[in-house]
């Protein structure tokens, strides 16, 4: 994988000198290894050495001139780059620390994240690989069965990138028998790579083929090394975290359909922008249709309004023109209700029609989505449009346009057969009033229109059983 320019000395400062490695092979000693030319202020030498020795743990930590360089230069040159992962590791390190164990792989290796995205899931590198483990796309989708398309992309995913990044390094492992300076080495710039510098060399350990491989890798494993050790004695040099970024607790979902994740939010009443924190890897606001069984995280502190009304608020967020277009309420709480008067009342349901649009000059997605009532969202989706693509003149638009079925629907209710009784509907038939149905109402939003009348009064008036009510249909509100 090739990490993030930002991140290697090479990219981070223009001038570099060249010295030899020290306390190394003979091979190395006169080899040409990329360093800080800049002189800046000293760390001790012998205490690095001495607390590298005290962390290394399964994988090397080689504390050398190189490697020192390295350390320096975080410690002076980049606090801000280390302060910053002090910040956030504790959003992605138990994710890390999980799948290590699970595939029996050092816990140290969560580090290398660092060097690679500064822990960032969405950051794409200059070369195309992205994520928090820098995958390219190809070897993501093909090599890890990570899905990568324009609605979602795996390599953003903090857990799924992670597990496809042990399966490589055990992968790794295998082909270096296990020598972890080789694989970190083949992490940045491929075992093909790597195994060119073996037989160039005739050696077969890292610092052996040091000198005959590419001057970033050659800067990636001391780079490691010194990261791994400003992780542990930051403070002691003088770099602290103003403050740690916290762990969004969640639930998970599983969507089985078309999903519209803004709609499910603002319905919900959860922060949207958790939903995108939690879910970095779909890009879009939706899923679309033919989704089955995909996960979405939720943020759990806010999902009480949620699972109160899961179901009605889940059929809003799946609501899309492919089907008949319906809006759909919230409940709140239920009253009990006298019987009501006999109804016969024509009610307006909706079915899809498929048009065609020839797109005109001057307009817009967002026209010609007036002209047929529908969303500009939905219209993307109907025509595999992206976020920004554009529409030109003589364009053919799918629409699926609503059009009103009318229906005779009859609310059944107990009515005494009395002259009183009779007497007393004509005079409620009289003050009866109604309301139309425009594009956005839901039942709480009738009801608090017209004075807080209960959903389930309105429900009960207008034979309705579920939450549904549709554009141009006519209510009974009083």
């Amino acid at each position: 994988m090739r990490p993030i320019r930002i991140l290697t000395i090479a990219a981070a400062i223009a001038s570099f000198s060249i010295c030899s490695v020290g306390a190394q092979t003979d091979s190395t000693k006169n080899s040409t290894p990329t360093v800080v030319k800049d002189s800046v202020p000293q760390v001790d030498f012998q205490l690095v050495h001495e607390r590298m020795a005290k962390l290394q743990k399964e994988i090397p930590l080689n504390h050398n001139d190189v490697t020192h360089q390295f350390v320096e230069f975080f410690t002076f040159r980049k606090p801000s780059f280390v302060k910053e992962m002090l910040e956030r590791k504790a959003l992605y390190f138990p994710i890390f620390e999980k799948y290590l164990a699970q595939y029996g792989l050092p816990d140290e290796l969560k580090y290398l994240s660092l060097i690679e995205s500064r822990l960032d899931p969405k950051i794409i590198s200059y070369a195309g690989a992205g994520g928090l483990w820098q995958f390219m796309p190809s070897t993501g989708r093909i090599d890890f069965k990570l899905r990568i398309d324009k609605y979602v992309d795996e390599r953003f995913d903090p857990y799924k990138a992670t597990e496809a990044a042990c399966k490589y390094f055990l992968q790794l492992g295998r082909i270096f028998n296990n020598d972890w300076e080789m694989m970190l080495a083949s992490y940045n710039t491929g075992p093909g790579n790597v195994m060119r510098a073996v037989r160039k060399s005739g050696k077969h350990t890292y610092w052996e083929v040091y000198p005959h491989l590419h001057k970033q890798t050659r800067g990636y494993v001391p780079q490691y090394a010194a990261i791994v050790y400003m992780m542990h004695y930051a403070a002691d040099h003088g770099i602290k975290p103003d403050s740690m970024h916290t762990v969004v607790a969640f639930d998970t979902i599983h969507v089985n359909s078309y999903m519209n994740l803004r709609t499910l939010a603002q319905v919900g009443q959860f922060s949207y922008d958790k939903v995108k924190q939690l879910n970095p890897h779909i890009l879009t606001d939706v899923l679309p249709e033919g989704t089955k069984g995909y996960p979405v995280r939720l943020p759990k502190e806010e999902l009480k309004y949620f699972y109160a009304h899961r179901r009605s608020i889940l059929d809003s967020a799946t609501n899309y023109a492919g089907s008949p277009r319906v809006m759909l309420a919230s409940h709140t709480s239920d009253e009990e209700e006298p019987s009501g008067a006999a109804l016969n009342e024509e009610v307006v349901r909706t079915k899809s029609k498929r048009v065609s649009h020839r797109v005109h000059r001057g307009e817009t997605l967002s026209s010609i989505a007036r002209r047929y009532q529908v969303a500009s969202q939905d219209l993307k989706v109907w025509n595999r449009l992206g976020r920004h693509s554009r529409i030109k003149a003589g364009q053919h638009l799918v629409v699926y346009q609503q059009v009103s079925v009318p229906q005779t629907q009859v609310a059944v209710a107990t009515v005494s057969k009395s002259a009183a009784a009779t007497s007393r509907d004509e005079r409620l038939s009289k003050a009866r009033k109604y309301h139309t149905v425009q594009p956005g109402d839901t039942l709480w939003k009738i009801s608090q229109r017209y004075g807080g009348i209960s959903i389930d009064k309105l429900r009960k008036l207008n034979g309705i059983k579920g939450n549904a009510v549709h554009p141009g249909q006519k209510l009974l509100v009083i």
